[in-house]
């Protein structure tokens, strides 16, 4: 009698062990023809490393959620077989993956966006790129919202209306602002506050201008110094040293009588900072190219602004800028 109701109890545990391995069985044969299925779904919507993403993911999932939920006890396991079958198993384990996968197709699609907002920009297609990018304005993105401003200062400068131009560059003033807000770090949102404030101040008078030279010009050094590999934020702080050089004199008393420290530099500071977004970049724009030649004629150095007005004047015309580039550099040659 004792021998039969332990053999009794060997052949239930060991029928209890099968079912645990036929259990675990299932549950792997339903995670590789998930995985399968939805690989083939999404070859060509996602890059191999997504996919690896999610292979990992699920695989992390299957060792969480079952080799720890169902521990060395056979009669759990062979309670569980019946609740939870491969389909189950399989629709369970989608909406885990799905989650793993949105933050990725997320900035996947904020890497596209931006992409497409760079190449909008470098074809002058600007009120493309604001209508584009204002449907992304309410996200707290500050690589998005930089753009949003740059592109909607392009448009303003694009109308042939003074209160229009002045409601669209306050608007692009409001979009750089919240950027520094989100990211205080971004270089490119305090190279568009340089501009979009001293573009702002210039609507409030001469002496607003002038009060709020000082926190312009910090603006773009803090550019600099944050992506000392940008050959426009050097050339943005050249232009302003060079502003506040050839201030006329009028202009300098006033600075003087309202400010007990007014904003100072000099032609040699200027020309630093131009000399040094030619070497980041070389020829990388022909205004650089042009206020080098006339820092120089500022100088006195005759020959050096013959050679890089030469340079402006025969740069390769992109944009209407480099067209009024290459006519200025042209007058000033033949004035020499």
């Amino acid at each position: 009698m004792v021998d039969r109701f332990c053999s009794s109890k060997s052949s239930r545990a060991m029928e209890l062990a099968y079912l645990s391995i036929l259990n675990h069985v299932i549950r792997l044969s339903s995670l590789i023809l998930f995985l399968l299925w939805k690989a083939t779904l999404m070859a060509l919507q996602f890059s191999v490393r997504q996919i690896g993403g999610i292979v990992y993911h699920a695989f992390t999932l299957y060792r969480k959620r079952f080799l720890n939920v169902f521990p060395n006890k056979p009669a759990v396991v062979s309670r569980n077989i019946g609740v939870i079958s491969p389909i189950g198993w399989m629709l369970g384990l989608m909406p885990a993956v799905a989650t793993s996968v949105k933050p990725d197709e997320e900035k996947e699609n904020k890497k596209h966006l931006i992409s497409e907002a760079d190449i909008l920009y470098n074809e002058h297609s600007y009120t493309k790129l604001r209508n584009l990018l204002l449907q992304y304005k309410g996200e707290e993105n500050a690589e998005i919202l930089w753009r949003l401003a740059r592109a909607t200062f392009e448009v303003a400068k694009l109308s042939s209306s003074p209160a229009e131009q002045k409601q669209l560059d306050l608007e692009a003033y409001g979009y750089v602002e919240l950027a520094l807000r989100i990211d205080p770090e971004n270089f490119a949102a305090h190279k568009w506050m340089f501009i979009l404030l001293d573009k702002k101040a210039s609507y409030d008078g001469l002496k607003e201008r002038i009060s709020q030279s000082f926190a312009v010009k910090q603006h773009i050094e803090r550019a600099c110094e944050l992506n000392p590999k940008d050959a426009t934020s050097f050339h943005l702080l050249g232009y302003w040293c060079f502003s506040v050089a050839e201030l006329p004199w009028l202009q300098r008393q006033i600075a003087s009588t309202l400010f007990a420290k007014p904003p100072v530099s000099s032609y040699e500071e200027a020309l630093q900072y131009f000399l040094r977004a030619e070497e980041v970049e070389p020829n990388f724009y022909s205004t650089n190219l042009l206020m080098i030649g006339k820092t120089y004629l500022r100088l006195k150095n005759r020959e050096k602004a013959i050679v890089y007005l030469t340079g402006a004047r025969d740069y390769a015309v992109a944009s209407s800028k480099d067209l009024e580039t290459k006519q200025e550099a042209a007058k000033l040659l033949n004035s020499i």
